[in-house]
């Protein structure tokens, strides 16, 4: 792309331009996404865990859902900085706009919330990735990040997080096993960063609230560590090929963070965000695969205590590219 088509700012790009635009690491995502097929008897792939106030204390609740996740080359910009030694620094940045769609797939027979039947949507966000690192100008600045996500939920929040993209290859007979998910841990803590036990907030303690009763048992088996579900999920699929994109609002003297409207700060902040992406390409299958897991951590306001409790909202998903 010449620099004098990007003259004047962010615009969209044309069907002729977006075929010829550099995406680097966010290449793979571009197009559609929906949920991975997957047998009835396992209800969903896409499972979203919060725990919420209620009426005597926190409730923890788990909602399995569908998704539908898109992204189109949409956008290009030139970012202008000053002079020095006679050289005017600029980055040039392109991307992709996305949306994200989230239904509920509670069946009748079990405890979900009422408020989000079958087919309910759930969550809905429009954003873009940007990508910083183009193949014809490796020294554009960055920050050392590859990639930026701007998102913007209609609950009143935006996000900016910064990330960082790798890849991986199977050796030679060996494919990528399914090790890499790391822990994602649901258990609250209390604002301090002590842990909740004792606190009073509810008579049962939070272990318990996490991890029994089972809501979907047989389905959802470890409710404290949501990622548990993606392994299952990935099962004995061969993965040969993966780019991982890992993201996140807390990055030290490097900016991101989340902004909330007033409401959202008095009772339920959303203080940061942390994601990883796994694109993973399947050994016999000539489909993309994107699991994907996400934590926001929100601030409750005391509920019977003193204490104010940190809460991890952790989603997770299982996708495939549609044609």
């Amino acid at each position: 792309m010449h620099q004098n088509q990007l003259i004047g700012g962010a615009r969209i790009l044309s069907a002729e331009e977006a075929e010829q635009v550099d995406l680097g690491s966010l290449t793979e995502l571009m197009g559609t996404w929906i949920s991975a097929a997957i047998p009835p008897e396992k209800i969903a792939q896409g499972w979203n865990v919060i725990s919420i106030p209620g009426p005597s204390g926190f409730m923890y609740e788990v909602i399995p859902y569908t998704e539908i996740l898109t992204f189109k080359p949409v956008i290009a910009a030139l970012n202008k900085g000053p002079i020095i030694k006679g050289e005017e620094v600029i980055q040039e940045i392109t991307g992709l706009m996305y949306e994200q769609q989230i239904f509920s797939a509670c069946p009748p027979d079990k405890p979900c919330n009422p408020q989000f039947p079958a087919g309910a949507q759930i969550h809905a966000e429009t954003g873009f990735l940007l990508n910083f690192k183009q193949k014809a100008n490796p020294n554009n600045p960055s920050g050392g990040f590859d990639f930026a996500r701007l998102a913007t939920i209609p609950h009143g929040n935006s996000v900016l997080a910064l990330g960082h993209a790798s890849t991986e290859q199977a050796t030679t007979g060996e494919p990528i096993g399914n090790s890499f998910f790391p822990k994602a841990s649901a258990q609250p803590t209390s604002i301090d960063g002590s842990g909740p036990r004792g606190q009073g907030i509810v008579p049962i303690g939070y272990d318990n609230i996490i991890t029994f009763p089972l809501q979907f048992p047989g389905v959802f088996n470890d409710q404290a560590n949501p990622n548990s579900f993606l392994k299952d999920a990935l099962g004995d699929q061969k993965i040969i090929a993966m780019t991982i994109l890992q993201m996140s609002t807390n990055n030290i003297n490097a900016g991101g963070g989340i902004l909330n409207i007033p409401f959202i700060d008095s009772n339920a902040k959303a203080t940061s965000m942390d994601a990883i992406f796994w694109i993973e390409t399947i050994e016999g299958n000539n489909q993309l695969q994107l699991q994907y897991t996400q934590t926001i951590n929100l601030v409750f306001q005391p509920t019977g205590s003193s204490t104010s409790i940190v809460w991890p909202h952790i989603t997770v998903n299982t996708l495939t590219k549609v044609s």
